[in-house]
């Protein structure tokens, strides 16, 4: 084979090499940069995720809404009701754009269980304490203190998410609490149901 020969195929051979490494080059860099796209997607995903559970998480959508302060008058007239028996029943509200529940309406003694139901607007969600007198079977006259969710379905959807959302934290402010009633209409809420859970 001459000199001519064998230099174009070295030529040749150095081309085809140089194309291979080429070739070789490129699958690796797709492969890298196909690797670190794809870390880069699943931190993005986790991130989103992340981000999602953080904004729309139902625990913390809960947390966020009850974070409504409590008024110390909601305390003090509660306190009022349980130690001295001056109130009848008490009837809060949660003020949005104050961001806490106040007290809305104290019933006196005198006032019945009419006076009471009446109190409650029928279209928007309160809160309420209600001291309840009743005779046992063994005829002993005792009372109980209730507190009442109200909760009308005709309600605004927004108010009745703050208002579920800020009921435990409120009783915790309310010590004293004997039994809890949750009402969407009145027939819930009425004297039998009342009876029916100090029996």
């Amino acid at each position: 084979m001459g000199n001519a020969s064998i230099s174009m195929l070295s030529i040749m051979l150095t081309v085809e090499q140089k194309k291979i490494s080429l070739s070789i080059y490129t699958r690796e860099y797709s492969f890298k940069a196909t690797q670190k796209k794809g870390k880069e997607e699943k931190k993005n995903i986790r991130l989103l995720s992340v981000t999602f559970h953080q904004r729309f998480d139902p625990a913390a959508m809960a947390n966020a809404a009850s974070g409504m302060a409590v008024h110390d008058d909601c305390k003090l007239r509660f306190l009022e009701l349980k130690a001295k028996r001056t109130h009848r029943f008490i009837v809060y509200k949660i003020e949005e754009k104050q961001k806490q529940v106040v007290v809305e309406k104290v019933g006196e003694p005198i006032l019945s269980y009419e006076d009471f139901a009446a109190s409650l607007p029928a279209e928007e969600c309160r809160y309420a304490i209600y001291d309840f007198d009743f005779v046992t079977t063994e005829n002993c006259q005792k009372s109980k203190i209730f507190f009442i969710a109200w909760c009308p379905d005709v309600a605004k959807v927004r108010s009745k998410m703050i208002y579920a959302s800020s009921k435990d934290r409120f009783k915790r402010e309310l010590d004293g609490i004997q039994v809890e009633l949750q009402a969407t209409d009145p027939t819930e809420m009425d004297l039998d149901v009342f009876k029916s859970r100090v029996n």
